[in-house]
């Protein structure tokens, strides 16, 4: 949405930014949260407490409020208006509570896109939803629409999800896993053991791996090994070693894993 206030300064709610008509030379940028805030208190104007403010800009967003972080920006806002000769855009009224400057004129020149971070609510009172003497009305439940709108591309791409979920599941394969020792340990790999000589590498290196860490075992522990291909000519590879303890429902659960990388 844009506003025009006081006939000459634009505020783009969706860009976040202050204009005059000067091609962009005292433009200004405000933050994400500073720009939350100031929407905010457009479309609700009348006297707010804090905690109501809090809880709108900060809390329903799934951010931390703080009387701090509200001052902090306040005063990023004051400031930034001060700059075209504005002051005390927001001011302070009685027992710390909240208001738009009702001095201010504020016209709406685009009401087309709501802001995507902060919605005036459904329920607010006469009070906060009359318009101060001298702006324009603002709507406060167009922004049902979009949400109506969003809803719609989220179950959308949910169902898309799920057809493609559901026409994948069939090439799924489980893995086969290949047993390299049985004792004094049991050791598996998922590569297929082609000859003997590959079994005794990866058993090799299991116990150069398992020595080097120093890991301790009892006979009802089971190890998930593997190694890359670089390893087995003693060069540079990666290494994934998974200790699992024995469980009568999952023979792999309650395992530590370790990786290494750039292994000799």
């Amino acid at each position: 949405m844009k506003y025009k206030i006081n006939a000459f300064l634009v505020y783009d709610a969706t860009e976040g930014s202050l204009k005059l008509e000067d091609d962009g030379k005292s433009d200004t940028q405000l933050t994400i949260t500073a720009n939350a805030l100031l929407f905010f208190m457009i479309q609700n104007p009348g006297v707010l407490s804090r905690d109501t403010v809090m809880q709108r800009v900060w809390d329903d967003n799934g951010l931390m409020s703080s009387n701090s972080n509200l001052n902090q920006y306040l005063s990023m806002l004051r400031k930034a208006f001060r700059n075209y000769g504005i002051e005390n855009v927001i001011v302070t009224v009685a027992r710390g509570k909240l208001e738009l400057n009702p001095e201010l004129v504020i016209e709406v020149i685009d009401d087309s896109l709501l802001h995507p971070v902060v919605h005036a609510g459904e329920h607010e009172s006469p009070a906060q939803t009359a318009s101060p003497p001298g702006t324009t009305p603002v709507a406060v439940n167009s922004h049902e629409r979009y949400w109506g709108y969003a809803g719609a591309v989220i179950s959308l791409l949910a169902v898309a999800l799920l057809g493609w979920s559901w026409t994948n599941s069939a090439s799924l394969k489980p893995i086969t896993l290949t047993p390299i020792a049985q004792e004094p340990v049991e050791v598996f790999s998922t590569d297929i053991m082609i000859n003997p000589r590959m079994r005794e590498n990866y058993l090799k290196n299991f116990n150069a791996v398992k020595e080097k860490k120093n890991i301790k075992y009892n006979k009802d522990e089971r190890f998930l090994f593997f190694y890359g291909d670089k390893l087995q000519s003693n060069g540079l590879g990666r290494t994934f070693l998974a200790h699992c303890a024995k469980h009568q429902d999952n023979s792999f659960s309650y395992c530590d894993n370790y990786f290494y990388y750039s292994w000799k």
